[in-house]
């Protein structure tokens, strides 16, 4: 079991708020990173994971994905888009 650090990008979903984002940073424990991006997709369907709530407040429709993985020893294993840090 080792631990990941999982960075989610939070952001306006609306016309009103498309401009607003903010990051957040949840820990988790999983045996691989499969066992992981099951727990992240669990919790995607069942509402039990809630990054917004370690953001800022955006009012109305959001966007929550996360878009960068590092493991237990800070190394990277998973960025969703290339441009991220660089």
């Amino acid at each position: 079991m080792q631990t990941y650090n999982v960075f989610y990008l939070v952001s306006g979903d609306g016309e009103e708020n498309q401009n607003i984002s903010d990051t957040a940073t949840l820990s988790f424990d999983a045996e691989d990173l499969d066992a992981l991006f099951e727990t992240l997709q669990e919790g995607e369907e069942d509402g039990s994971i809630q990054p917004e709530l370690k953001t800022i407040a955006i009012e109305g429709d959001i966007n929550i994905e996360y878009v960068l993985i590092y493991d237990s020893k800070g190394n990277e294993v998973f960025r969703k888009y290339s441009s991220i840090g660089q």
